[in-house]
């Protein structure tokens, strides 16, 4: 008998039309997948920002404290769940009475809204146009009668929504239920990603050295975090500060309820482009409908002053402020990121506008490396500086 050892098998390689085949076919079947369960998407997408947040801290444990990963993964959720305790009581008892007073102010708000209307309608038949040899005259149209109707049709829609109440409070219930559990799956997914994230760098690495592209890999790798890093801890601090100065300008100027203005205005930051826009919007309308002015001003004139102040502290932020905190990681012209936000909030609404500017980002990094291999040319040679 001979000792020699079997040889293995050995498996035909594949041609050129047999993969492009295999590649057409994985991508459909990705793109369908994405499109099935875009709601998992979702949440996975959530808990890697979850994870991308509590990651510094886990950093800091393990360098610092030398602490085993697993542990400092649990005492890292564990300092996270406190400090949202601690900061929702601090300033869900701060703001309580801020929000209920901007509920008024909004109320108001419509009933100033009501009010120019009336007058409007009613200067409307009061109104006769010439036009050639010929008057127009608008047919009287009796405001009083108008708005009653509309608050019976009101009331009666409230009638029918109350007349369902058991059926909405089943709903109710079964949305808390499923928000529970989607919040659940969400923190168990990011315990795993905040566990095994750097094994998942470490496949895509190992992955791309199977064909000569390892140093390709850990080069868009580093670039991909860098990007994403810098993007949203930045904005996460650009919405702080926006939060402090527009809250500080407006109590300086006696606008009513400023802390929950400027904790709106800090939110509504970490909608790039958008959100500064919005938050001018919804101040300058809830300031003209203020009771009552500061100084004993007229309306219109401390709308001016509020926006004007506005509009300096988004010059200041666009001008000084972005550039030292993101300085040129996106590298992406405004009206690119403008467009990506729309399309984001269109297809994902709030999280879709979120995320579209270091999306983007991310989508000019692979698609300069991937033209650059298809003209034989450096892959990470000079940067573009700007699309």
């Amino acid at each position: 008998m001979s000792d020699q050892l079997p040889a293995p098998p050995v498996s035909p390689l594949w041609p050129r039309t047999v993969k492009t085949i295999a590649a057409v076919t994985f991508l459909v079947l990705g793109a369908l997948a994405f499109w099935r369960f875009f709601e998992f998407v979702q949440l996975f997408v959530l808990a890697a920002l979850l994870a991308f947040i509590l990651h510094p801290i886990l950093a800091f444990l393990q360098r610092w404290v030398r602490l085993p990963r697993g542990v400092a993964v649990l005492v890292t959720y564990i300092f996270f769940v406190l400090v949202i305790g601690v900061v929702g009581l601090l300033v869900g008892a701060l703001v309580q009475t801020q929000i209920g007073g901007l509920i008024n102010n909004i109320l108001e708000t419509v009933r100033g809204i009501t009010a120019f209307v009336e007058q409007f309608i009613a200067s409307l038949t009061n109104t006769s146009f010439q036009l050639g040899r010929f008057r127009l005259q608008l047919p009287p149209l009796q405001v009083n009668e108008v708005l009653p109707q509309f608050y019976e049709s009101l009331v009666s829609q409230a009638s029918d929504f109350i007349g369902q109440g058991g059926s909405l409070v089943t709903g109710v219930a079964q949305t808390a239920l499923v928000t529970l559990t989607r919040g659940i799956v969400m923190v168990v997914l990011s315990i795993y990603l905040l566990l095994d994230g750097p094994r998942i760098f470490t496949f895509f690495e190992q992955t791309a050295q199977q064909g000569g592209y390892g140093d390709d890999a850990a080069i868009l790798i580093e670039d991909f975090q860098s990007t994403w890093n810098t993007y949203f801890r930045g904005q996460m601090l650009l919405a702080l500060i926006m939060g402090v100065l527009v809250s500080g300008a407006l109590f300086a100027l006696r606008v009513d309820n400023p802390l929950a203005l400027g904790i709106l205005a800090g939110v509504l930051e970490l909608v790039p482009v958008l959100g500064q826009y919005l938050t001018a919007g919804i101040i300058v309308v809830l300031v003209f409908f203020q009771p009552e002015p500061a100084w004993g001003l007229q309306p219109w004139l401390y709308t001016l002053i509020v926006a004007g102040v506005l509009f300096g502290i988004q010059q200041i932020q666009g001008n000084v402020i972005l550039p030292r905190i993101h300085g040129r990681t996106l590298a992406l012209h405004p009206v690119l990121i403008l467009l990506g936000v729309l399309m984001g909030a269109s297809f994902a609404g709030v999280l879709g506008a979120i995320l579209a500017p270091p999306l983007l980002a991310t989508i000019k990094l692979f698609s300069i490396y991937i033209w650059r291999k298809m003209l034989d040319a450096p892959p990470f040679g000079e940067e573009i500086e700007r699309l």
